[in-house]
């Protein structure tokens, strides 16, 4: 998935399985890419961003979990790069540890040598343009990564009897540095403090993504605080519930899990994504499982629900 936040230049997109899908203006304007983690259809076309940026003008920053770095490094060396030369730009590697550590790696062409990374003690993975991402590290057997992506908070000005102008961006400059001082307004001399009132906050845009992870207390604990009241929330609906057992042991969760996880979060809006071809005709009361649990209503099922998987013993 893109994410293309408002009134911003760049974008930012989660997982690289459908990439092959994006245009080259879509890459050139990627700022980050997010991984949650690296089984094949969340990363397999990670090639085609790699086509279009290396050696390009504008560093791309890749987040993941451990390994990422090495899976990275590994798909640069798998092709030949003897028509490109030296750029001081890069791809910006940051390897999460756990859930205050990362690691930053730049790797250069033509040569793409992995260094020591610089360490990093942080829970706010990424902070750049008016946006910041923070992240939780879920279990799916291996590390799997959850991000939430929050745009700065915004200052809006009011109704004022006064012409707009170049003045009001200053004003905001001063209110945000708590800065006092005077301020030209339509040809008069103003105290910055007397027009603070004309101003107010209202929170930045927030989305959550949420792939592979095993349903449990503890992952979902994680998410909860992670993705409390956000706008908008990306997560995965890959079985149903009859199919509980085998999602479990497979370090999944299930679509009425996350539709219960998302309404107990205080979730806004829930968009239930990755779902198990198994399900594909039914896949209305796949969706209607989570919906059901996010609204705190029964489901509306078209038909009975069967088990697509079988344990075996």
């Amino acid at each position: 998935m893109v994410a293309y936040p408002q009134n911003h230049g760049y974008t930012y997109m989660f997982d690289c399985g459908m990439a092959s899908l994006l245009n080259i203006s879509d890459i050139t304007k990627l700022r980050a890419v997010f991984v949650t983690h690296t089984h094949i259809d969340h990363f397999i076309n990670f090639d085609t961003i790699i086509r279009h940026r290396a050696g390009g003008r504008v560093p791309l920053t890749i987040t993941g979990p451990l390994g990422i770095a090495q899976n990275v490094h590994s798909k640069l060396l798998g092709y030949t790069w003897n028509l490109i030369g030296k750029s001081s730009n890069c791809f910006e590697i940051r390897e999460i540890v756990d859930e205050n550590t990362f690691h930053i790696y730049k790797i250069y062409p033509p040569t793409w040598k992995l260094k020591p990374p610089i360490v990093v003690r942080s829970k706010t993975l990424l902070e750049q343009d008016g946006i910041y991402v923070q992240y939780r590290v879920l279990d799916h057997k291996i590390p799997s990564i959850a991000y939430k992506l929050s745009e700065s908070n915004k200052i809006n000005i009011g109704e004022f009897p006064y012409k707009p102008g170049p003045w009001v961006a200053r004003l905001k400059e001063m209110y945000l540095n708590n800065e006092e001082g005077d301020i030209e307004v339509d040809n008069q001399i103003l105290q910055a403090s007397d027009l603070f009132t004309l101003l107010h906050t209202t929170p930045g845009f927030q989305v959550g993504w949420a792939m592979d992870h095993l349903g449990t207390e503890y992952n979902h604990q994680l998410l909860e605080d992670l993705f409390r009241n956000i706008d908008i929330l990306y997560i995965e609906s890959f079985f149903r519930e009859v199919d509980k057992e085998y999602a479990l042991k497979h370090h999944h969760s299930t679509s009425f899990r996350s539709g219960g996880l998302a309404r107990r979060a205080g979730v806004k809006k829930l968009k239930l994504v990755h779902h198990s071809r198994r399900y594909l005709s039914e896949i209305h009361d796949l969706l209607e499982e989570g919906k059901a649990a996010f609204e705190g209503r029964k489901a509306n099922f078209s038909q009975e629900a069967t088990a697509k998987y079988l344990l075996k013993e």
